[in-house]
């Protein structure tokens, strides 16, 4: 088993325990994982608005490559949560528009909220949308057919 000596810790370690700084060259770090891991959350905690900042700023200034990446993340994993951020995603690129009216009742945006429904959370932006009370009813009854109670947990 090779190893190799972190420059921080100073300990022999077997090179699994090092990231790759170059893969196709075959390089590693020259910090072992769990140093760098300190030394990132020490680095994070002294600057987090920076951080943050950075992150906002890149958010607002580039909409089309934050929906490219919420759409592979929900191709990996189709959650409700990852579906929920692909539009959030959609609407601030404006790849996708929020109506006025309701699809199930026609009320407006001046009655109620209108949000996205989701039929498949594997179609992140194949979406209906409804008022709050018509979204409520649409998985209400969706929880009905899949068998779960108004919490989401299977029946018994």
């Amino acid at each position: 088993m090779e190893t190799k000596k972190c420059s921080r810790c100073g300990r022999e370690l077997p090179t699994t325990e090092f990231n790759w700084a170059n893969r196709a060259a075959g390089k590693l770090q020259s910090m072992c994982r769990s140093c760098c891991s300190r030394y990132n959350k020490a680095r994070y905690s002294s600057d987090r608005e920076r951080f943050k900042a950075d992150v906002r700023r890149y958010e607002s200034e580039n909409p089309e490559k934050v929906l490219e990446t919420r759409l592979k993340t929900n191709a990996k994993c189709p959650t409700k949560l990852n579906a929920q951020k692909c539009v959030e995603a959609a609407l601030k690129c404006g790849a996708i528009v929020r109506p006025d009216v309701c699809w199930g009742c026609g009320c407006g945006s001046d009655e109620h909220r209108i949000e996205a429904h989701h039929h498949d959370y594997a179609r992140p932006l194949d979406v209906i949308w409804l008022c709050t009370p018509c979204h409520r009813r649409m998985d209400a009854r969706r929880r009905g057919r899949e068998g779960l109670t108004p919490y989401g947990t299977r029946k018994k």
